[in-house]
């Protein structure tokens, strides 16, 4: 397996320590991951989504946001421009198929990176999406949302509209809150934790053979 750190200057004047990693023979598929404001690319279902991807044969970049760093406002200009940095870097290297997948507050900037990514077969994989995200019809992207039932989103009015429109595929995942646990029961959460990435992992095997 190839690690490689991506480093990029932000706005804010800090620089963003990014991680690419992917398989020995190198790939024309890279897999970005949009992190969440407190779930970053090492926490559970990104961490084992990054091995199964490799699995599949992808190049995964893990991102962060300068806000992280340095605190602050949440901003999705600046979040988008921190991410599309680190993108720039690295889409020289002859990739064919780029899939975003974004944690909650990353999929603030899910859409607009991904329309921006002209001359690529680009997809979403949206785990715990916010309002935001789902109050826009992703068009004809190719796109996953992951959800549990005990996820506060789940209930809400842009989340039945979302699932009604049609336009993405859907897992709903029984008991599941917005971290991907079973409250309470860290035995379950962990159980589950298959659940969140086995359909991700689908879903990037169908890329692959598009």
């Amino acid at each position: 397996m190839r690690f490689e750190t991506v480093s990029t200057p932000s706005q804010s004047g800090v620089t963003i320590r990014n991680h690419l990693m992917g398989p020995e023979g190198g790939s024309d598929r890279l897999l970005v991951l949009l992190p969440g404001n407190n779930y970053s690319c090492d926490a559970p279902a990104f961490y084992y989504l990054k091995q199964a991807a490799v699995g599949a044969g992808w190049d995964v970049l893990s991102t962060a946001y300068a806000f992280q760093l340095i605190g602050g406002e949440t901003d999705g200009p600046a979040m988008l421009a921190d991410v599309r940095a680190a993108v720039d870097q690295v889409l020289p290297r002859s990739y064919r198929d780029v899939c975003i997948a974004a944690k909650s507050l990353g999929s603030l900037i899910a859409l607009p990176l991904a329309r921006s990514l002209e001359g690529y077969r680009v997809s979403l994989i949206i785990l715990t999406p916010i309002p935001a995200f789902l109050q826009e019809p992703v068009g004809d992207l190719r796109t996953l949302v992951v959800i549990g039932t005990a996820d506060p989103v789940y209930h809400l009015p842009e989340c039945a509209a979302a699932r009604e429109r049609g336009d993405a595929g859907w897992v709903v995942l029984p008991g599941l809150d917005h971290g991907f646990n079973v409250k309470g029961d860290w035995e379950r959460s962990v159980g589950a934790l298959s659940q969140v990435i086995a359909p991700c992992q689908r879903f990037l095997t169908a890329v692959q053979g598009g």
